[in-house]
């Protein structure tokens, strides 16, 4: 069965691809040929398979079909690096929200006033004193400064 379909496609093929030509002999009766006799004045056909020049390839002189190929598949690969990074950038961007936002809560909570404390190593609670205090509102001016450009 397969050699079958293998033939049929073959002979397609070839006459898809054969030019096909037409003459009238002597008595008047009209012949059809893929090659044209050497005494009669034979008319070449137009057989409907578009000419070699009529191909992707020769819209594009100097490039070949793999090279146009070549060239799509770097294209789609660069859009496809182009979208990746505006999704990262968007992800940094709203990173950077979120911390710039966490950075000034933080600095108004030791700018109000209240009582505020750290948890040390051993898990107990040291309120802030007027030095630590001082040095974590430094360190949070630091922090908007740096999330909140």
């Amino acid at each position: 069965m397969r050699t079958i379909i293998t033939i049929i496609l073959l002979c397609l093929c070839t006459v898809a691809s054969a030019q096909i030509y037409t003459w009238r002999d002597a008595s008047g009766k009209v012949h059809y040929s893929d090659t044209p006799p050497t005494d009669a004045n034979a008319k070449k056909i137009d057989s409907g398979v578009p000419a070699s020049n009529d191909s992707p390839a020769a819209n594009n002189p100097g490039r070949s079909l793999a090279e146009q190929e070549a060239a799509f598949r770097k294209r789609q690969a660069e859009a496809e690096k182009a979208r990746a990074k505006s999704e990262q950038d968007k992800k940094d961007l709203a990173e950077r929200q979120r911390n710039c936002q966490d950075a000034r809560a933080q600095l108004d909570a030791l700018e109000s006033g209240r009582r505020i404390g750290r948890i040390n190593a051993q898990g107990e609670a040291i309120p802030l004193d007027d030095e630590m205090r001082a040095q974590e509102i430094e360190r949070g001016k630091k922090a908007v400064e740096s999330w909140c450009k």
